[in-house]
């Protein structure tokens, strides 16, 4: 399909899951050319070895091999996510990203807003954990 439109470029979007709580989503890159990277990181996406080129799966890394199969350039655009809870702020990190790549403003305050609901939630979350853990640790 991207041949028959003439896409000059594929941007694929994920998550990056790093098994714990993100306070600030960074938004790492994976790219199918070497001389993409530069752009990409302007934009302020980080690129780190050996992840994520390892931590790319499914359709995200598959279509960076298929585009370079047929000289089409992409682009993966990962949040850095816990991995096990919906994460909103790692959306909104890809999405201003994504914006400044197309030139392309977005509005991100319904992410905001579902971001500032999450937070509470997890806040409420931990809280709840701890009480669990201060009951245990009283033996009578």
């Amino acid at each position: 399909l991207a041949e028959k439109v003439g896409a000059r470029r594929i941007i694929t979007l994920g998550g990056f899951g790093v098994g714990h709580l993100v306070e600030e989503p960074r938004v790492l890159g994976a790219v199918n050319k070497p001389d993409l990277r530069a752009e990409i990181e302007v934009a302020g996406v980080t690129f780190e070895r050996p992840e994520p080129g390892g931590g790319i799966i499914g359709a995200a890394g598959l279509m960076l091999a298929l585009s370079a199969q047929r000289g089409i350039n992409a682009v993966c655009l990962m949040g850095e996510t816990s991995g096990y809870i919906v994460d909103p702020m790692a959306a909104v990190s890809v999405l201003a990203i994504l914006s400044k790549l197309i030139d392309v403003p977005v509005d991100p305050k319904g992410l905001n807003d579902r971001a500032a609901e999450m937070e509470e939630a997890i806040a409420c979350m931990v809280e709840g954990e701890k009480a669990k853990d201060d009951e245990l640790n009283y033996i009578g």
